[in-house]
């Protein structure tokens, strides 16, 4: 539909706006008695007229450059800017803006139209009779004001400060006496003391010492207040101790403003010249485009007879221009809709101008198809109607994709079973119907059994046809009423309605369990896969379907844990234990920002002198309710939580301050620090550790890192750079818990390493087993051929310290020598360590 465009009927003139107390000279006017009337009135510029008409301008920057010239006597003719340029006093506002954009200039004489000379216009002029206080409110002095201004000493004389205005380009100086701002030295002041003569005095005296000042962060709005209020010019501007830090004018905040305003005026010009360039272009184009449309496109008379179809009407409809000129588009009419809707259609047109919705009409073939029809009545200047265009589109595709997209909303694309949200839907209702009557119903969550390594194995098309077959099998066994859904992934959902009671379920699942463990026969492979099922029940589990959910799957996860291929029902005892762990992952996420973590020190002793010279730093976790929390239950859940890089992030900080501390008492001992493997692979964990150090100013050798030997098992080489890089800068690097994991030989000779630590399983039996004692004794001897010192730790007993001796052990640190401490215990300890010797 066609709208008109509101007019403005009360355009602003040029002669609203203009100065009409004008200032005129001849042309033969001398340069010192325009200066003089300059001074007198007060004014920037004079016109200058030649019977009455304009003919050029002066600015006070003209005559201050004759002055400097030493030029006094020259006339108009020869200094002033001609021709000058004009507008009517009759012209828009608007054009007067688009005026001075195109012709780049500052001012306007205004001239009446005969010509003469009536009045004059700025910029400012024209920007002022727009609203722009928005634009001074959002900013502010200081960022428009000269924060770098010019200065002059106050002894200087006149033309001295005119040829520093020239040289400078500015419009004013500081007057500087004595190191200190004093005033302000103006290019209206200089027109005053050249006026008299005055161009040898020196400016301290001529000039007023009073000088106004304003804050910086005072808004542009509220500094134009202050101009307007002490009827200057410029301003010094201040910061928030008074200290003097720019210099701003009144044409900065003019300037600023006309500049947002000269942007927008340029945007609306740019604008208004694409509009038009745009409505030519689309005249031009206007029959290739109902040509090339996609879409059907026919233009009716007033009387709804066909003008006009487009190559598109005959695609989809059938029929040919010649056939239907014309004649009425009811021709298309498919007896699908009776007359009531054909008048309300009417009705629509006549009363609003437009109608659209879906429609059912029928080709020339005598097919019925669906289209989305939009009818526009198109009216004349009188508002009477004139024509009507209709533009229709082809739905059929449409129809059957919108069917797929609700197909997608509801099921799985790949097994064509229900997906979570119908899952949802059905379980929803399955409650209501299960509460009304008190049934019980039952929901099973299923998870195949190690299908990642089906898909790494055969692919991921055979792990699909495999999802589908064990999908099939399922619903097979399935009872009216009950349904399987997959909710992505290898996880597929059961409601079973109506539940009798356990055994029943437990016969039904141990069966699907068989079922599904079958051999599955897929382009001639044999597969088997197997599932794992957890069951919860309602209401005796729990009351609402997300509840009941979350039951199922810790079910089977319970499953999964017990072996797989296997069936559990949720008990209350099973929902503590994840409740316990889940709240204890969600304090674990506080627990750093709380300052409930600090590190206990336990010491090691050289075995050779039975002297402790290191400690190893252990964290602790003080919960405010539980008490302290066992490291071997935090650590695990900090990995599975990706947790475990901030508390390694807190260990080193504390360590090293704690280093640090020690250092000024003059205790030092080497400190060790674990550091898990996800951590260190960390690409910047190296430089971390020496950037901590360099800031607490520490000794590189008090520092040893701590890996376990699952760091060597991915990305070895990032491994190696990042030991490389400790250990060339002074940090020992020890391997802990040797013997429990990876334990390869071939990283122990390849990657340089100074410490060695044996896991306590080897040491808690080495007095009575000769086993034990045999695999102690030749990783020392082995340690030792590959330059590495020995750690023996978690030792509890002489004996055992005894043995350590004799293989010649290097270290040893457990319960036997001292347990973990606070910082401030082991400083006690280790200035009054006992003799072990």
């Amino acid at each position: 539909m066609i709208s008109s465009i509101p007019t403005n009927t009360t355009q602003l003139l040029v002669r609203h706006i203009a100065q009409t107390d004008l200032i005129t000279g001849n042309p033969d006017t001398p340069a010192k008695s325009l200066i003089e009337t300059m001074a007198t009135k007060r004014i920037g510029c004079i016109v200058i007229c030649e019977n009455q008409c304009p003919v050029g301008i002066v600015t006070r920057r003209d005559l201050i450059k004759l002055w400097q010239d030493e030029n006094q006597t020259a006339p108009a003719t020869q200094f002033m800017t001609s021709p000058v340029l004009t507008i009517s006093e009759n012209e828009s506002v608007d054009k007067a803006g688009l005026r001075f954009i195109a012709d780049d200039v500052r001012h306007l004489v205004v001239t009446t139209s005969s010509g003469e000379a009536c009045g004059i216009i700025s910029e400012t002029d024209v920007v002022n009779s727009h609203s722009m206080e928005h634009d001074l409110f959002l900013r502010s002095v200081m960022d428009i004001a000269d924060l770098s201004p010019e200065s002059i000493n106050g002894n200087e004389t006149v033309l001295s400060a005119l040829q520093r205005l020239k040289e400078s380009g500015r419009s004013a100086l500081f007057i500087n006496l004595n190191n200190q701002i004093c005033g302000i030295f103006t290019e209206r002041d200089a027109v005053n003391l050249l006026a008299n003569s005055q161009q040898n005095d020196s400016i301290i005296e001529l000039c007023s010492n009073t000088l106004v000042t304003i804050e910086q962060d005072l808004s542009l709005y509220n500094a134009r207040k202050v101009f307007h209020e002490h009827q200057f010019q410029h301003l010094a501007t201040t910061d928030n101790q008074g200290e003097i830090t720019g210099l701003i004018s009144y044409s900065d905040i003019l300037n600023s403003v006309e500049h947002d305003y000269v942007y927008r005026l340029r945007e609306l010009l740019y604008e208004r010249d694409v509009a038009l360039e745009q409505s030519q272009h689309n005249l031009r184009l206007a029959d290739k485009v109902i040509e090339a449309s996609m879409e059907a496109i026919v233009i009716c008379d007033r009387n709804a007879k066909i003008l006009r179809v487009n190559p598109s009407f005959t695609e989809i409809t059938g029929y040919c221009s010649n056939e239907v000129l014309g004649k009425n588009p009811n021709i298309l009419s498919s007896g699908r809709h009776n007359n009531e809707f054909y008048e309300q259609m009417w009705q629509s047109l006549l009363k609003k101008g437009v109608w659209q919705g879906e429609v059912w009409n029928k080709r020339k073939d005598g097919s019925v198809y669906p289209e989305w029809l939009s009818i526009t009545a198109i009216s004349d200047e009188n508002g009477e109607i004139t024509q009507y265009a209709s533009i229709f589109s082809d739905l059929t595709e449409v129809k059957k994709s919108e069917a797929r997209i609700k197909r997608l909303a509801y099921f799985d694309e790949l097994t064509k079973l229900p997906n979570r949200k119908l899952f949802n839907d059905r379980l929803q209702l399955s409650l209501g119907y299960a509460r009304e009557h008190e049934h019980r119903v039952a929901v099973a969550y299923i998870d195949v059994d190690f299908f990642q390594q089906i898909n790494d194995l055969h692919g991921h098309e055979i792990g699909d046809k495999v999802l589908k077959e064990i999908g099939r099998r399922v619903e097979a066994q399935l009872d009216d009423g009950d349904t399987v859904a997959r909710f992505g992934g290898d996880e597929f959902n059961l409601i079973l309605t109506d539940v009798d009671n356990n055994p029943h379920i437990s016969e039904f699942l141990n069966r699907l369990l068989n079922t599904i463990s079958q051999p599955i026969l897929i382009d001639n492979t044999e597969l088997k896969a197997t599932v794992s099922i957890g069951v919860s029940f309602f209401p005796t589990d729990a009351t609402d379907a997300e509840t009941l959910l979350k039951c199922a799957d810790s079910a089977v996860h319970l499953a999964k844990d017990s072996g797989r291929n296997s069936l559990r029902f949720f008990s209350l005892e099973q929902h503590k234990l994840i409740h316990s762990r889940y709240q204890l992952g969600s304090d674990l996420q506080a627990a750093i920002s709380n300052g409930e973590f600090q590190l206990y020190y336990q010491p090691k002793i050289d075995l050779n002198n039975g002297q402790s010279t290191a400690c190893e730093a252990l964290i602790r976790w003080l919960h405010p309710q539980l008490g302290y929390v066992s490291p071997a239950e935090f650590i695990p859940l900090a990995e599975d939580m990706g947790l475990i890089t901030r508390i390694g992030q807190f260990v080193i900080e504390e360590a090293c301050l704690q280093i640090a501390e020690w250092c000024k008492q003059g205790l030092e001992t080497t400190v060790a620090i674990n550091i898990s493997a996800k951590q260190f692979l960390h690409a910047d964990i190296a430089s971390q550790i020496l950037t901590i150090l360099d800031h607490y100013n520490i000794p590189a050798q008090l520092l040893s890192i701590e890996l376990t030997e699952s760091c060597f098992l991915h990305c070895l080489e990032e491994t190696q750079r990042g030991i490389d890089t400790l250990r060339s800068n002074g940090i020992q690097v020890a391997i802990d818990d040797f013997g429990t994991g990876y334990s390869s030989l071939s990283y122990l000779r390849n990657i340089a390493l100074d410490i060695l630590k044996i896991d306590r399983s080897f040491l808690v039996d080495i007095e009575k087993s000769e086993v034990d004692c045999s695999i102690v004794s030749s990783i020392i001897e082995m340690s030792h051929v590959l330059g590495l010192k020995v750690v023996a730790e978690g030792i509890e007993s002489q004996g055992q310290l005894e043995i350590l001796k004799s293989m010649g052990c290097d270290q040893m640190q457990g319960f036997l020598l001292a347990r973990p401490m606070p910082a401030e215990a082991f400083s006690h300890w280790y200035l009054h360590q006992p003799d072990t010797e």
